[in-house]
C-alpha cells in the first residue's frame, strides 16, 4: 500500500475536509506510477467536481477512479478496500448536488460500511469517518434520529470527536431533544474550543452545490439559514 503512494494523499484529504473546492480542482494530476495517489487525486477530484455542482466532470473522475480498481483484488490488496470507500462517497457528491437524497444516503451507508471492514492501521487506512458525511446527509434528507444514531457510532470510536458533536447536537435539536442538545453542545465547546475553524456541520456537505466563495460567506449563512440551504439544522448547534 505504501508503495502506490496512498499515504501521500492526505494533501487531497485535508481539501476535502474543510471544502476547499477550487484548491482541490485546481491541482495537477499525480505522475503516474503510483496507482494509490492517484486514486487519492481522483477521490477528491470528484468531490469537489461534483460539490461545485460540475457533475459531468466529476463523474468522469468517478469513472476513472473505478478504471483504477478494475485489476484482480489480489493485485492491488488493499487499493480494492479503500477505493470501495471512496468510490460511494463520490457517487453520493454527485446525488446530494443533483438533489437526491435517498441515493445520496444509500451511497454513504455503503462508503460507512466499507470504511468499516478496513483493518486496523496507525495511520488509519482512511482519513476522516465517513459517517460524519452520513450524518450530515441524513439531516438534509430530514431524517435525524437516523442522524443521532450515525453519530454516536461514530462517537464510540471517536470519542470526543468535534464533528460529531456538533452533528449530534443538531440531530437531537431537530428533534426538540433540547437538554440533551443543550448538553452535547457544552462537550463540543469543550472539545473545540482551540480549532481555528468555526464548524457550521459535521462536515462540508451541502443540500446541492456549494456556492459559496470563501469560508466567511459559510459561516454567515450557517448562522441564518434553515431547511435545505445548507445542511438542514446543523447550524443550530454552534457555540456562542
Amino acid at each position: 500500500m505504501g508503495g502506490s503512494g496512498w499515504y501521500l494523499t492526505q494533501q487531497y484529504a485535508a481539501l476535502v475536509r474543510f471544502g476547499l473546492w477550487d484548491e482541490l480542482i485546481a491541482l495537477a494530476p499525480p505522475a503516474p506510477g503510483f496507482t494509490g495517489l492517484s486514486a487519492g487525486y481522483l477521490y477528491g477530484r470528484g468531490v469537489a467536481l461534483a460539490a461545485r455542482g460540475r457533475l459531468e466532470e466529476a463523474r468522469a473522475a468517478l469513472a476513472e477512479l473505478r478504471s483504477l480498481g478494475a485489476g484482480p483484488p489480489g493485485e492491488q490488496y488493499p487499493l480494492h478496500e479503500v477505493l470501495a470507500v471512496a468510490e460511494p462517497i463520490v457517487v453520493a457528491r454527485i446525488a446530494a448536488s443533483e438533489g437526491q437524497d435517498a441515493a445520496a444516503v444509500t451511497s454513504l451507508e455503503a462508503a460507512v460500511a466499507a470504511e468499516d471492514r478496513l483493518p486496523y492501521h496507525e495511520p488509519a487506512v482512511w482519513f476522516f469517518p465517513a459517517r460524519h458525511l452520513l450524518g450530515a446527509q441524513l439531516l438534509i434528507a430530514g431524517r435525524p434520529a437516523e442522524a443521532e444514531r450515525v453519530y454516536r457510532a461514530d462517537l464510540k470510536r471517536n470519542p470526543r470527536n468535534g464533528w460529531s458533536l456538533y452533528g449530534l447536537a443538531a440531530a437531537l435539536r431537530a428533534q426538540g431533544k433540547t437538554g440533551e442538545a443543550m448538553r452535547v453542545t457544552r462537550e463540543f465547546g469543550a472539545a473545540w474550543q482551540h480549532a481555528d475553524v468555526r464548524l457550521v456541520a459535521s462536515a462540508f456537505w451541502f443540500a446541492g452545490p456549494d456556492t459559496f466563495s470563501c469560508e466567511c460567506q459559510r459561516t454567515a449563512s450557517g448562522d441564518r439559514q434553515t431547511g435545505r440551504e445548507l445542511l438542514g439544522t446543523q447550524h443550530e448547534a454552534r457555540v456562542d
